[in-house]
């Protein structure tokens, strides 16, 4: 039964794309209200003039409402979860970014391709990025493959900086580079997260990366 119904689906696909094509210019409320008519309301009427006599009016009202209001209730919990799945991969932990001039920005510097600058872009616009960011140590910086560089960079392009953070504000920016960036490919070590960002916090207010923060700003253009 399943592989005749597929092969049925495969048949149909120049109809579902047309289909597709149609549904894709109505708005989530106007798809709603078609679900509701097309799956609800439409067979339910059909019932009733099927087997019109059986059924008094305030039966039939009755009827009407409950699967309306059934069906509203579904519709809210599934848009309600995939809006969550579609937040989740857009989700920047909470974080706000500085706008970005990106035509000044020396990609050079950060060793950043052009993958990297439209993720970038991407990630600073809040919207979901295709890649991760790759941080590469490159000869017009020595250091910029490191997790502690990468702190410098994200003190400068998130709104208020990063230095002071509590727990949760840490945790929460442990995940963003976790899913965001990447050392050269290879995926950054979550277990000196932590150590990594103290000893940097410690060394940014003690001026020894005020060099680096220097270059940083002059590479993204703020200066």
């Amino acid at each position: 039964m399943g592989n005749i119904l597929a092969i049925w689906f495969h048949r149909q696909r120049s109809m579902f794309k047309k289909m597709n094509s149609k549904l894709g210019h109505l708005s989530l409320n106007q798809l709603s209200f078609l679900i509701i008519i097309l799956f609800g309301l439409l067979p339910l009427t059909t019932f009733f003039i099927i087997a019109h006599d059986d059924f008094y009016w305030a039966q039939m009202a009755a009827s009407y409402l409950l699967v309306v209001l059934l069906f509203i209730l579904v519709l809210v919990v599934v848009i309600g979860w995939f809006k969550a799945k579609e937040m989740a991969n857009t989700d920047v932990e909470g974080f706000s970014f500085v706008k970005l001039s990106f035509k000044k920005i020396d990609n050079e510097y950060f060793g950043f391709d052009d993958s990297d600058m439209e993720n970038l872009e991407l990630l600073t616009n809040l919207l979901t990025c295709k890649e991760r960011i790759v941080i590469r140590e490159v000869p017009k910086n020595k250091q910029s493959g490191n997790l502690r560089f990468l702190f410098s960079f994200l003190d400068h392009i998130i709104e208020d900086g990063i230095q002071g953070l509590g727990k949760e504000s840490r945790d929460s920016l442990s995940r963003l580079v976790q899913k965001r960036f990447s050392f050269d490919g290879a995926e950054i070590n979550e277990n000196t997260f932590a150590s990594s960002y103290s000893k940097w916090s410690q060394k940014t207010k003690a001026g020894d990366y005020d060099d680096t923060r220097k270059a940083i700003v002059k590479a993204l253009g703020f200066s």
